[in-house]
């Protein structure tokens, strides 16, 4: 082998590595800032497996609204659906039973009955002023934001606002 391909087989070494290592500490620092979020989300499954009904999970949500909450869909043995909402700050844990209130698709219908024209909307559910509420978000085709908190209760509009 020449000395021009062995140059230049150490050069493409020494990338390789320098990329490997790159790749390596985005994942390590990709780890370490999602690892809040994963711990709570694995509290909240594990808290809802032990204390409540719920034996498989279906969805897990996180809401920051006025207090941050935990929570998840799940169903029981019998298949009984069911909403659990944890308070991490407080330490503590409401059970909904779905026939009780709005399902995730009929929040999306009510909010899509109150504003029309709007796509992609992200549903999460959580805890909103001592109740239990979904919140649709979306983005507008200006770049802006919106979103709404429906009660799981009522189904009334809570909060609206668009365009921030």
């Amino acid at each position: 082998m020449n000395e021009r391909l062995k140059t230049f087989f150490k050069y493409l070494g020494g990338t390789v590595l320098t990329l490997l290592i790159i790749y390596l500490v985005c994942f390590a620092v990709f780890l370490a800032a999602t690892h809040p979020t994963r711990a709570q989300e694995k509290t909240s499954k594990d808290i809802a497996l032990s204390k409540t009904p719920i034996v498989n999970v279906q969805r897990q949500y996180h809401l920051s609204r006025d207090v941050v909450s935990d929570s998840l869909e799940g169903t029981d043995k019998k298949g009984k659906k069911y909403y659990f909402v944890y308070l991490p700050k407080n330490k503590k844990a409401y059970l909904y039973q779905a026939s009780k209130g709005l399902s995730r698709s009929q929040a999306i219908a009510r909010f899509n009955n109150l504003h029309l024209g709007h796509d992609n909307l992200k549903v999460e559910f959580g805890w909103y002023k001592d109740k239990p509420v979904w919140e649709i978000s979306y983005k507008k085709d200006n770049g802006n934001y919106g979103y709404a908190i429906i009660s799981f209760k009522t189904g009334r509009e809570l909060f609206y606002v668009d365009n921030i």
